[in-house]
């Protein structure tokens, strides 16, 4: 595979050396080890080799695979989770916490400014959080299997949205994409997949973004009809 090259890949990463599971693929693996989570989406991710979708090491590896190849490798902390940096260990202030209505107690994970951090300890006003990864310091080993090239620039922008979790009808004429989604897409959104469908998908110069009218009235009817109060609020209280 080449850089910028499209694929799905089937992985299984462990932390060595004692092979415990950190993240998979296999729902049917996650069930037989116990870490099975009903809100997971498994089955096959969609990578852009290259673009650090995955971590530096994982990337390397699929540069040298090919479709339908399967791989075992071990990687260092530099090319997994990377180093431990003791300028990620913070103080933050109770207040900060308690605006978000948040307990934080050691060995509790929180989001910070949109960051996750592990709460250290708690004392007095202050709270020591380490904004590592998890993993940081660790080797890891991973099983990947490259399970589909993909080719086709409509299945590749199709496949981006669905990526980044967005439902929408995409069709391709010529070097223009056009996005249809059920309602409107905040303006950011729109930015940031103009720029990945551009960037990633050659064919692609241009995006044009819709929403489907008739369903967005729909959704709104139904909504103004669910706010509406029932009948027997009228009646209640009545002989």
């Amino acid at each position: 595979m080449q850089k910028g090259d499209f694929v799905k890949i089937e992985f299984t990463g462990r932390v060595e050396p004692t092979g415990e599971i950190f993240d998979l693929t296999d729902e049917e693996l996650a069930k037989k080890e116990g870490i099975h989570n009903p809100k997971h989406r498994y089955g096959p991710v969609l990578v852009v080799v290259g673009e650090g979708m995955v971590v530096p090491g994982v990337d390397k590896e699929l540069e040298k695979m090919k479709p339908g190849e399967e791989k075992e490798f071990s990687l260092g902390p530099k090319e997994a989770f990377g180093q431990r940096n003791v300028k990620l260990i913070k103080i933050v202030s109770m207040s900060n916490f308690i605006k978000q209505n948040i307990n934080p107690t050691p060995g509790t994970f929180v989001n910070i400014n949109g960051r996750q951090a592990k709460v250290q300890s708690v004392s007095g006003g202050r709270v020591r959080v380490d904004f590592n990864h998890p993993l940081a310091n660790r080797e890891v080993k991973y099983k990947v299997r490259i399970t589909e090239e993909i080719r086709d620039p409509l299945k590749k922008a199709m496949e981006l949205m669905d990526y980044y979790g967005i439902k929408a009808d995409v069709s391709l004429e010529g070097t223009k994409a056009s996005v249809k989604t059920e309602t409107p897409m905040p303006d950011v959104v729109k930015k940031l997949m103009e720029s990945k469908l551009k960037e990633w998908v050659k064919e692609i110069k241009s995006v044009e973004f819709s929403s489907d009218k008739k369903k967005e009235s729909e959704n709104q009817g139904n909504q103004n009809q669910a706010d509406k109060p029932s009948p027997e609020s009228h009646t209640e209280g009545k002989e």
